[in-house]
């Protein structure tokens, strides 16, 4: 397949190592660490190359020993890394540890880092060239990854590609949450669909009700993926509202760093196997959106079982035939 070939799907954006406590606290000299693959975009592209899609990641890593050998791990995944550049900058870093739930907190390393460094004279059209195009928001919190973001954009969409977007909304990293409303409304708007978590709705609403109508305000004409984390999932869109419960509430939950990401990916997964695209018949068909949360709720499922966002996805032979097939 060419370089300059069209992508299934583009994920743009952080691209780093997760780096992860193994067994022992932070204050002793006995701490192990084990780092994994992180970044929400990455991610994403990981699973979705598991799945056997054809998938491209644009962001950048530093020209440092953590940068290649991130990149490649990336590559010996399958994704298409041509458009991770190589920066003079180091490579990003986020240490996690987990409570006895699973719930995950992140310390990150990421000032002035080559993902943050990325900016719109590093994008080029081709980077855009895909069916979908991911985008987080937290490529929004400065000047210059902004300003590479709306690149990425212009040209996904000068491309007839459909831009998704993951709120993944930190509220506590930025200052003014105001000024963080309107630009992550103004990437929404933008979108065909938009994913978001409780936690995304209540940062940007002040409550889950109030969250809710944020979304359709400002991203009305977009399908609206909703996840809860351990509870069932929906679907907004021309078909109306779909409920798709869990595949398994009692699903054992290590580690949940990923989860969103690996749900988000198996809906995608699903949507192009079916040629499902904005203005197809697939795209509006309710079942197509009914088997792609249920193979994201599979995949979240997966991710839980272990420390690291794909750390656990793994055995994906039927998974992959069952798309195949479709």
């Amino acid at each position: 397949m060419g370089r300059s070939s069209r992508a299934s799907v583009a994920c743009f954006g952080e691209v780093l190592w997760d780096v992860f406590e193994l067994d022992a606290p932070l204050r002793t000299s006995g701490a192990r660490f084990v780092r994994e693959i992180g970044g929400a975009p990455a991610n994403v592209a990981t699973v979705l190359a598991r799945l056997g899609i054809d998938v491209r990641l644009v962001g950048g890593v530093g020209k440092d020993r953590f940068g290649t050998s991130l990149r490649d791990a990336l590559r010996d995944e399958g994704i298409r890394v041509e458009h991770l550049l190589a920066l003079p900058n180091r490579t990003g870093l986020a240490f996690v540890r987990s409570d006895e739930r699973g719930e995950p907190s992140f310390l990150f390393y990421r000032h002035d880092t080559a993902d943050v460094a990325f900016t719109r004279a590093h994008v080029t059209p081709v980077m855009g060239n895909a069916r979908y195009g991911l985008v987080g928001t937290s490529t929004l919190m400065t000047a210059g990854l902004r300003g590479a973001t709306d690149a990425f954009v212009r040209h996904l969409r000068a491309a007839g590609g459909a831009l998704v977007v993951d709120l993944n909304v930190r509220a506590h990293m930025w200052d003014d949450h105001d000024l963080m409303r309107r630009r992550v409304g103004a990437l929404a708007r933008r979108a065909s669909i938009v994913k978001a978590s409780g936690s995304d709705l209540v940062a940007l609403g002040g409550s889950l009700k109030r969250g809710e109508s944020w979304l359709r305000e400002h991203a009305p004409r977009a399908v609206h993926v909703h996840t809860r984390g351990r509870g069932d999932s929906f679907v907004e869109g021309p078909f109306g509202k779909l409920v798709v419960p869990v595949v398994d509430p009692e699903a054992p939950c290590v580690d949940a760093t990923g989860a969103g990401d690996a749900f988000i990916a198996g809906v995608l997964a699903r949507l192009v196997r079916s040629d499902a695209f904005p203005g197809t018949q697939a795209y509006a068909d309710v079942s197509v959106w009914h088997e792609a949360l249920t193979l994201g709720h599979r995949l979240g499922e997966k991710a839980i079982a272990k420390p690291g966002a794909v750390k656990g996805i793994l055995a994906l032979g039927a998974l992959r035939r069952s798309l195949e097939r479709s």
